[in-house]
Formats: structure tokens, sequence, C-alpha cells
């Protein structure tokens, strides 16, 4: 090596060529075939991979077999040992010659190094070390310009490894220069090749395919073929030329692949297929089911041959399919959630939301965020969810409903009809228990008799799921079933939520701001004023049933479901109730939330149909203008706007749409309201009620419907407290919880109105800011009524210096940028207290707000900190925030129901305790 004579130069080609370079090359070609003929694709991909290669950049992707280590060993040994970088001995004769010129500047000398070079960078890229490879492959085209083939042919790599690791723009600069400084014919294939990939990971398939055809002819493996010609097909599909593409999956099937690449190629088959006989497909596939070698594949069959009742629009033959294809699986992954999510999209297209919605959830789980639309899938299953609980309450009522409208003769026919169905399952499901117990029993003797060391396995001891009458009450079936009849029939099926029982989750009843309310209700009354569960005991019966009678819980006596049936009008009438209700709120999610503007349509107008006394019809109006204003149908629209104004003249709504410019008032709704919150808030901290009225003036007469009308209305009736006028202030809250039951302000609201009811006097004095912020109590219910001066009863608070304290700034809710505060402390602390942590927390009750700092000690560490922090180099605290320093005790206590005021209070009175 440290020679540069054609002797040395034959000799280190000729020991590199058939020496290291050969056993690296062997290996190579070993690895590689192994690679290609093992790796099992990923079938359920909208787009296999072109190559297994490419699976390495995907972390949740199914990683290659295959080691290229020793082929790397072997190449870096190659290029160590046999490497000659020395010059020539220079010929003065010839140096008037470009090439010898050329020749004696060269970096390499000997003639064969460069196949290293280039194996070695294969051989990263195989083994997914892409940036190693593509480093090694930007070195070849540097060191060995003297020969163009190599260096288009590393420039190629290179691209390919820029495409592996997404970096599709670098791969695009480079293909680009490769085209403008000419392609040798050499590399037409390895360009085909890697161009059709940068053109499918751009989307351009159209583009693509031509290439990716001259790729396959020119792949010397037989199963990398394959899956080119698979991806091929993938593409036709993709493009919707779907005669090529049932062409394209014909050629992998003739390839001879591995069954289960057969399998799938047949499968995605049907879902292109356009011939006029599907009949000879289904029988084939039909027969396949049959066979033992498919049974881990059952579910892959059904799903194809639903495919093919599909494509010829039998959709209940296809969603018999697909169900049996969810049940055959055995593997609950991929396959089984395909099944499931094209019969939930089936049931969803037909607006069968009760169906669609568990097949979306039990689809959901088992795919990733790298299947195929999973963000639109994740947003449907969510939103199911929700649209399901409603579809279902119009469902189970509407078929109560017609069961009571029968004879009684045919309505127990019909009852005996589900009984007896009942009893059939229930002994169907018997005998499926004994045979999977039979079959679980010999599996494990012949586990057993496998096990050589004979150990005993150990049992998992069963709870007892007995259905006696000792049984705890959810371990009781009947008694749990019979609960959730009862809870269904009076109530409908409710989302899992607070507040399930109120449709209007508002946190109060005008019942409650009734002027005398010492009068006791009258026994028997039931559930009045706010629709809560009847307390009736252990082992009580709701009223309806009366006081003696037992309610029947076996599901084999007619009696149980004859006692879930509206036989009476107040049944009836609730039942009508739930069912407007799930009318009603199903067009309102699929209007804003799936924007399905005619299922939304469908759904409020056969609410306006069968119930035209509703109380929502109202809001069905406007959102059926919305939705027309939105469709274009402007004709339609203005039907329903001339109904709100002629039938709700006086209502937000008609006020709103009479102004000729409400669409346009209605784009800029949401940047005007938001600036003249502000200025309204700014006014009521001034005291400046008369601002307050006029801003919330105009906001009524311009916005309306915007959704902080609850605040400016709020706003505005707390503005009275200043003026001293409680009658004002009382009937505004009136107002407020009237029209916005379920708005944020409303439960503080509420307890404001309760308290005045119940007789507590208002504090009007000190001002707006002073006596409306730093008298807030924080407690919930009545005592943490911010309006009102506090209670004797309330505990005092505790003088004591070294119990833990904190530090508490403190400010309105929305003057301050709480996010800003909360970052300025912490990095205040960090860098100042390197080995001291500190707790910080923000806590908010309603209008004020509170940045709350832990860790201190004692007083006297607070109070060091506090120093600090007001300090120069401390925190520059924003206007409106007033640090407080408390004890853990007397923060408890003013969370139970004290006020700061209290608390200043109590601080000047021992002022001098804490300055000792």
């Amino acid at each position: 090596m440290k020679k540069n004579t054609k002797a040395t130069r034959f000799y280190h080609s000729l020991t590199t060529r058939y020496n290291v370079y050969f056993n690296g090359n062997e290996n190579y070609k070993e690895q590689l075939q192994i690679m290609e003929g093992k790796y099992e694709d990923d079938y359920t991909l909208t787009r296999i991979y072109m190559h297994p290669a490419e699976a390495y950049n995907n972390p949740k992707a199914t990683k290659p077999t295959g080691s290229f280590d020793r082929t790397i060993e072997k190449c870096q040994k190659a290029i160590q040992l046999h490497s000659i970088k020395k010059k020539p001995r220079r010929d003065p004769k010839k140096m008037s010659d470009p090439k010898y010129r050329e020749y004696v500047n060269r970096d390499e000398y000997n003639p064969f190094i460069h196949n290293a070079w280039r194996l070695m960078g294969k051989a990263q890229y195989y083994k997914g070390d892409f940036l190693s490879a593509a480093a090694t492959f930007v070195y070849i085209t540097r060191h060995f310009t003297w020969k163009p083939d190599l260096v288009a042919e590393s420039k190629l790599w290179l691209a390919r490894c820029y495409l592996a690791m997404d970096w599709v723009y670098e791969a695009e600069d480079v293909l680009n220069k490769i085209n403008n400084d000419g392609l040798p014919e050499s590399q037409e294939d390895l360009f085909a090749a890697v161009n059709a990939d940068y053109l499918i990971r751009n989307e351009d398939y159209k583009q693509a395919i031509p290439f990716l055809k001259t790729a396959i002819k020119a792949e010397p493996n037989k199963r990398q073929r394959t899956r080119m010609n698979y991806l091929l097909a993938q593409l036709y599909t993709l493009t919707g030329d779907n005669n090529a593409a049932y062409n394209a999956y014909g050629a992998v099937i003739k390839s001879s692949p591995d069954y289960r690449t057969e399998l799938n190629a047949r499968i995605r088959q049907t879902e292109v297929f356009e011939g006029k006989d599907i009949n000879k497909v289904i029988k084939g596939l039909t027969k396949m089911t049959r066979q033992a070698k498919n049974e881990e594949y059952l579910d892959q069959i059904y799903y194809a041959i639903g495919n093919l009742w599909l494509s010829r629009n039998d959709t209940a033959k296809a969603v018999n399919n697909y169900i049996l294809a969810a049940e055959k699986s055995t593997r609950n992954g991929k396959d089984k959630a395909i099944s499931q999510l094209k019969l939930g999209e089936i049931y969803f297209n037909q607006r069968d939301y009760v169906k669609a919605q568990p097949c979306y959830a039990e689809a959901l789980p088992l795919i990733d965020e790298t299947y195929p639309g999973y963000e639109n899938i994740s947003k449907r299953s969510a939103v199911l969810d929700e649209l399901a609980v409603h579809a279902q309450n119009v469902e189970l009522q509407d078929s109560l409903q017609h069961l009571a409208s029968l004879p009684e003769e045919e309505r127990m026919k019909t009852i005996q009809k589900i009984i007896d169905n009942l009893i059939a399952e229930e002994k169907k499901a018997e005998e499926e228990a004994k045979k999977q117990a039979y079959l679980d029993e010999h599996q494990g003797l012949q586990t057993a008799m496998q096990n050589n060391n004979g150990a005993k396995q150990p049992t998992i001891p069963t709870m007892n799921m007995g259905n006696g009458d000792n049984a705890w009450y959810f371990y009781n079936q009947a008694l749990v079933t019979a609960g959730k009849s009862e809870f269904q029939r009076r109530w409908g099926r409710r989302k899992l939520e607070d507040d399930w029982r109120r449709r209007n989750k508002n946190s109060f009843s005008m019942d409650d701001f009734a002027e005398n309310k010492e009068e006791p209700a009258e026994e028997g009354d039931e559930n009045k004023g706010g629709g809560e569960v009847p307390e009736n005991g252990e082992g009580g019966t709701p009223p309806e049933l009366g006081e003696n009678v037992a309610l029947v819980t076996d599901t084999k006596n007619p009696q149980y479901y004859i006692q879930q049936l509206p036989l009476t009008p107040e049944d009836i009438e609730n039942s009508n109730e739930i069912i407007s209700d799930g009318l009603y709120n199903m067009g309102l999610i699929l209007k804003n939330k799936l924007e399905d503007f005619p299922a939304a349509i469908d759904a409020f107008n056969l609410l306006d149909k069968r119930f035209p006394e509703c109380e929502y019809l109202l809001e069905t109006y406007y959102n059926m203008y919305l939705m027309y204003m939105r469709m274009g149908d402007v004709a339609a629209a203005n039907e329903y706007k001339n109904r709100i104004i002629s039938r709700y003249p006086e209502s937000d709504y008609a006020v709103a749409l009479k102004d000729p410019n409400y669409l346009e008032n209605l784009r800029n709704m949401s940047a005007m309201q938001d600036t003249l919150y502000n200025r309204t808030y700014e006014a009521y901290l001034k005291g400046r009620s008369d601002l307050v009225h006029g801003y919330y003036d105009q906001m009524k007469n311009k916005y309306p419907l915007s959704e902080l009308m609850p605040k400016f209305m709020f706003l505005d009736a707390l503005s009275y407290i200043g003026e001293k006028n409680v009658e004002a202030f009382k009937e505004g809250l009136k107002e407020l919880l009237e029209k916005y039951p379920d708005a944020d302000v409303s439960p503080l609201a509420s307890d404001m109105l309760k308290g005045i009811m119940q007789g507590r006097s208002v504090n009007t004095e000190g001002g707006v800011a002073r006596g409306m912020l730093w008298k807030i109590k924080l407690g919930s219910g009545v005592d943490g009524d911010s309006t009102f001066i506090a209670s004797d009863s309330i505990p005092p608070f505790i003088l004591d210096k070294n119990v833990p304290h904190d530090l508490v700034l403190v400010f309105a809710t929305d003057s301050v940028a709480s996010n800003q505060l909360l970052f300025n402390v912490a990095k205040y602390n960090f860098t100042n207290f390197l080995i001291k942590d500190f707790d910080i927390e923000i806590i908010s009750f309603n209008e004020i707000s509170m940045l709350v700092i832990k860790g201190f000690n004692n007083f006297d560490e607070l109070l060091q900190y506090r120093r600090m922090m007001s300090g120069e180099k401390g925190v520059q605290l924003p206007e409106g925030v007033r640090p407080v320093m408390i004890s853990e005790p007397n923060l408890k206590l003013l969370f139970e129901g004290r006020s700061f005021e209290d608390y200043f209070n109590f601080m000047k009175d021992n002022r001098n305790a804490y300055e000792e």
C-alpha cells in the first residue's frame, strides 16, 4: 500500500477481489435473499413497501431479518488493507496528456477497491443504517469521478437512502441533477426503481406506474418481483383502474408466491372485481372456507366474499359476510379491524348508528396512527359513542310504544317469542360452554403429558358469580338486569356523565327560587323539580309501580317485559320526551360534529313532524336555517327564517334574523365580541356600571346569539350591586338562568340567587372590585357565594408561624395571563434555587384565580423568599396580582368558605405577632 506500481496495484486488486471482497459479497447475497424472501409484508396497508429495508424507518413496522454486519466488516477490512493512496511516479513526458494528468491526480489507485465501497454502502442501506450508507455513496461520488457509471449509480443509491429517511426534497434534488447531467444507459433500471419510489411517496401514482413496471422487469429476485407486482396492483387501485389492478393481482397469484401472499392477492381481487359473474368466484371462496389450511384465514375469506356482494350493491349479504369475518377472526388484528370498519361504514351510511358504533369502537384499538384514514376513523368513532346513545333511546322507546299499542293477545305472543329466543340462546351458549370445557380439558391433558417435569400448574381462584339471594348486588345478574331495564324505562339510555338525570345540565331549578319554600312536599309526590332518582331506601321500588308491587326480575317471566312498557299517559309522555330529546341531540351531533347536513335535516324534520309542540323547535328551526344557508339553498333557509320570526317573534333568534345584515354580523362576530367583552370587563372592574349596561345593550342588539352573551348578562347583573339595586341584580340573574342554564357562569349565578331567596343580605359597600373580588368566599355551595357577607359560623384563622406556609399570588380571572405568570415564577425559581424545590399550581374559582407556590417549612422561610422575589433580580408581578403569605391550615380555611378580606383583617389584627 505504500508503493504504487503496476505490480502492487495488481496484487491488491487481486487480493481484494478474490479474498476479502468475495467473502463479504457472498454474505451480502445470502442475507439479501433471506431479507427479501422471509419478510412478511403488512397487506392491510394501502401501499406495501417496495423493499423490506424501508420498514427500518417505521418504528411500528415489523423489522426484516438478515444481518449485513459481516459484509460491512469485510468491506472495511478490504479498504483498510488494500486501498492505495500513494501517488505513482510521474512521467514528465505524459503530463501534457489530460487523461494522464487526471490519472495522477486520483485519490485511489486500487482498480477494484471501488467495488468494496459500493458493496459497503448497499449493505449499510439494507441494514437500515441509511445515514451511514448516504455518507458512503457521497464519498464514492467525490473520490471516483473517473467512473461516470459508478458515480451515477452511487447518486441513485444516495437518493434511495434519502427516500428511506423521508428526505424527499433532497432525493428530488439528486434525481433532477442526474437527469440534467445525463443518465448512463447501464443505470436506467435502477433509476426506474428509485424514481418510482420517489413518485409513490409523493402520491403521484399514475406517473409512478410505468417506472415501477420497468423496475419489475429488471428485478432478478422472484420474491421481490412478486412484492413489486403487489405494489403495482395497489397503485392501479389507488388510480381507479380496477381492471389493471385485478390483472396485477393475478400476476402475483401466477408467480407461485407463499400461501399468505396468494390469499391476500385473491382477497384484494374481490375489492376491484368488475366482472359480471361473481357466483363462480364466490363458490371458489366458499370452498376455501371448508379447507383446514384456511382456518387461520377465515376472516379474510369471508371479508372477500362480502366485498363481492358489496360490488353488486347487495348490502344484506355483504353485511352477513362481514359479520362472519369478524366472528371467525382468531388473531384480533388489523384483518378483523378491516372487516369491522367496512361493516361500520355500511351501517353508518344507512344511518344505523346503533349498529355502527360497536363496529368502530372494536376496530379502533386494533389499528394505529399509521392506518390509512386513522384520524377520520378515530373522530367518527368518538362521535358515534355519543350519537348512538340518543339513537338507542329513540329506537328503544319506539319499539316499546309499538309493543304497548298492540292488542294484548298479539303483545303477549311477541313477548313469548322474545322469551323463547332467550331460552334458545341460553341453551346454545350452555352447549358451547360444555364443548369448550371438554376441549380445554383435553388440551390440558396434552399439555401435562408434554410437560416433562410434571409440575402442577397453579389454579387461579375465581370469584363467585352466582345469582343466589346472598350474592353481592353487582354479581346478581337478575337484579342488575332488572335495574338496567327499570332505569332505561324511566330515563332512557343516558351517556355516562355528571348530572345524567338532567336533560338541561343546569345546577338549579326555578322551583328553588320560589318565594315560599317552606311547604313540605306531599307524601307520594314523585321527583318534582329536578328529575332526581327517587330515594326509596334499600329494596325500595319506583313510586309508579306502587309500594306493594314487587319488581319482577326474571327475564323469562312475561311480567318482566310488561312492566317496562309505557301503558299509562304519564309513561307515554315520558317516553315521547326521551324520543324528542334523542332526535334533537342526534340532529345537533350530525350537524356540528360530523357536518352530515342531510342526515341532520332528516332528524330535525322527524322531530318537527312527530312533536310539533316540542320545546326544541326554536333551536331546530335555527339550525335548519344555518344548514340550508351553508348548502346554498336560500329559499329553504328563508322558509325557516320566516317560521322563527312568525312563531317566536320575541326570541333572540327572531331579533337577530330580522336584521338585514345578520349574516355579515355573524361573520364579524368572533372578532368583535371579544373586543367588546374586554371593554365591558374593564368597565366593570372600574365600577363604571353605566358603560357595562351600554355595552350589554349593544351586544344584545347586534349579537344576541353570541356564545359570550351569558358572560355579558352576568356582568350586567353584577353591575347593579354597585348601584345598590338589589332587585335589578336579582332579576338579571333570573333571566340569565332561564336563558342559559348550561353556561359556565350559571352555577355561580344560581348560588347567588339561592342566597337571596334564603334571606341573605347583599354586600353593596366598598365598590365593585373590592366588594366583588376580595370578598369572594372560595367554598362551594351557598357559602361559596361571592356576593354575600361572611358568616360568623366559619372557623377562625389560626396564628402559627412554624407550620408550612405558601405564597399565593391572587388576581382576577381573565385579567392576567396566568400561563405567563407561571412561566416567570418557574424560571425565577429554577435560576435562583438549585437545591430547593418548589411546587407551583394554578387554582381558579370562577372570577378569582391564584398561583400557589408551595415548599416553605415556616413563615420565616417564606418571608425571606418574598423579599428576594420583590428585589431587583426578582419577579415583576403584573398589575392586579396581589401576593399573600398564608399558612397551609389557613389556606385550607379559605377553601372551606373564608374570603381573602377575612384573612387580611386577621393579618391586620395580628401584625405585631408576625413582625416579631
